[in-house]
């Protein structure tokens, strides 16, 4: 008798076999396949992820996420070093431009987004619109007494790599400063003004506004509040109202200084600015 070849042995077998187990190959192969493909999923979702942190709101635990729609695009990069350090890219280099939002994860609850990149609306930066801008890489600025900054280094061959081997920049550092009792708010670049500062705004929740928000005043509860570091910085350290040059007159030459005061009254922004024309010649030690 000859031997059966393998076609003729598959006939002899598969009519024994019941059909749970004529199924069993095909259910291991579908199942390995949605195995990987959510691998897939899962990594693509955590190379998205910018930043995330974990805090406790009213004594439970969360998770926030900064998250990309999609691998965002370079601004300002370390490949032009000139344009990076300009005053147009002050804060944002070496950074990342894209569709961003806001993720929040509570246990039992479901995920909370909001989206960022409405908020970026400055002009410096036009080919940027609607998009949302995160440094990635810190900058190291050029000073007076060290050579061994971006400046000096930018033509080195491994200039780029060695940026990237700096780590990502922080951007969710979360402080207490509506003073309510919990750290919950990070501040958010937004834009740039001329020279160079920054310009930024409140995001995060409060006793008063439970949900992912944008921080607004009192007297402009509609629009989000922008203001410079130099103000954020003293409204985070001091609970009492404080009054902060904003825009000194030496910094710039619109003839204005510019002085804000902020108060917090139960976790809300009370906003006031008053400018005082600058003068054209300042005196001198001897007023003249």
């Amino acid at each position: 008798m000859q031997p059966l070849s393998v076609r003729q042995k598959l006939l002899r077998v598969l009519p024994s076999m019941t059909p749970q187990r004529r199924l069993r190959p095909l259910l291991a192969r579908a199942a390995t396949a949605a195995l990987m493909a959510g691998s897939l999923v899962a990594a693509q979702t955590a190379s998205l992820v910018r930043e995330q942190k974990a805090l406790a709101v009213n004594g439970v635990k969360e998770i926030w996420r900064l998250e990309w729609a999609a691998p965002p695009s370079s601004v300002c990069g370390a490949d032009v070093v000139a344009a990076a350090q300009s005053c147009a890219c002050a804060g944002f280099a070496y950074g990342e431009a894209g569709s961003l939002s806001l993720v929040r994860l509570r246990p039992g609850a479901p995920a909370e987004r909001l989206s960022l990149a409405p908020f970026f609306k400055d002009a410096s930066l036009p080919d940027l619109h609607e998009l949302a801008v995160l440094r990635r890489w810190p900058p190291v600025p050029a000073a007076a007494d060290n050579e061994d900054d971006d400046w000096h280094h930018a033509s080195d061959w491994n200039f780029l790599q060695r940026v990237q081997a700096r780590g990502a920049s922080d951007v969710m550092r979360l402080a207490d400063y509506n003073h309510d009792g919990q750290a919950s708010e990070f501040l958010l670049q937004v834009g740039t003004r001329p020279c160079g500062k920054r310009a930024l705004v409140l995001v995060g929740v409060s006793r008063s506004n439970p949900r992912l928000h944008v921080f607004a005043s009192a007297e402009a509860p509609n629009t989000p509040l922008e203001l410079g570091s130099r103000v954020w910085e003293a409204v985070r350290k001091s609970a009492n109202p404080v009054h902060v040059v904003e825009w000194p007159c030496e910094n710039h030459k619109e003839g204005v200084e510019s002085i804000v005061t902020v108060a917090v009254r139960r976790g809300v922004f009370h906003v006031q600015r008053d400018d005082h024309p600058c003068l054209a010649d300042p005196p001198d030690d001897e007023g003249h």
